[in-house]
């Protein structure tokens, strides 16, 4: 698409497509001074709807050019509407021009969520360029604070609809939850209220999604065997995740650790059949600590 210039003052850049938290006035000045010195800057990205030029990528270069009093800025002109310069401007500056802060990425993240609430955390991660994590966090936090309800049901990368089902399982104890373990406040892994769950977008996506956050010990590790694309590393990282929560003064904890290096021995010589844990009359009456 050929380039062509475009009088300053046709450009919308107040139409709420600046993904940024804010313009960098050093940049801006820095900007300027390269073009008074003939540095040739790339086109800015505008998107028309047949009356509106809005501005999504190039927020940085219009306001140089303006500093420098010029009338007209080389354009990209593609045809679409705010909603589309907004969408090209998520994932603006991603790898290039001004890098964009954390703040930035937040913010892109929340425009997002407030823009598109019924699209999944992977497609909405996709657009702005950033993680996945980064658009659930996002989404809780809205949601906990009252800006952002959760949609029933999200719509994936392919299209197609799918039950909002997902739900974390926050760590530690929940607010009011008893410290007993005996009542499940135990450990990484607390069996209290989830707090708003982790939106996905296709089967695949939520089980992908689900397995990641099982493994940080983020939800139930019980939920693991329901998941169909669950394999063996799966289970060992969350093994590995719930006993890293094993408090070190326990007196029992050598004992502890014992059985399960005893089933972990049984089990790589194919004498347990099942996931069942061992009983503890099966072990020796004196285990030897494990160092």
């Amino acid at each position: 698409m050929e380039p062509q210039k475009l009088p300053l003052d046709s450009i919308n850049l107040y139409g709420g497509t600046q993904a940024r938290v804010q313009t960098t006035d050093e940049a801006v000045e820095s900007y300027a001074d390269e073009m008074t010195q003939g540095t040739v800057f790339p086109p800015i990205d505008v998107y028309f709807d047949g009356a509106t030029y809005w501005l999504a990528d190039g927020f940085h270069r219009y306001l140089a050019t303006k500093r420098n009093q010029l009338p007209t800025i080389l354009a990209t002109v593609q045809p679409g509407g705010r909603s589309d310069a907004l969408r090209h401007a998520l994932g603006a500056n991603a790898t290039n021009g001004v890098c964009r802060t954390n703040a930035d990425k937040r913010n892109a993240a929340e425009i997002a969520l407030e823009e598109w609430p019924d699209k999944a955390n992977p497609v909405l991660a996709e657009l702005c360029r950033v993680s996945v994590d980064l658009v659930r966090r996002c989404r809780n936090e809205m949601a906990q604070a009252g800006k952002l309800d959760h949609p029933t049901t999200v719509t994936g990368r392919d299209g197609k609809e799918y039950p909002a089902q997902l739900q974390r399982q926050p760590r530690g104890k929940t607010e009011g939850q008893s410290s007993d373990t005996s009542a499940g406040g135990g450990g990484g892994f607390s069996k209290g209220k989830s707090d708003p769950g982790a939106v996905g977008g296709s089967t695949m996506e939520l089980e992908r999604e689900a397995r990641a956050m099982i493994r940080k010990g983020e939800i139930n590790p019980f939920e693991l065997p329901t998941l169909l694309t669950a394999n063996a590393l799966d289970y060992s990282e969350t093994v590995i995740n719930l006993l890293g929560t094993m408090k070190r003064d326990d007196p029992r904890r050598n004992e502890g650790l014992t059985r399960i290096k005893r089933w972990v021995d049984q089990a790589l010589a194919g004498e347990v059949a099942t996931l069942a844990p061992i009983a503890a009359d099966s072990l020796d009456a004196a285990p030897s600590p494990v160092t």
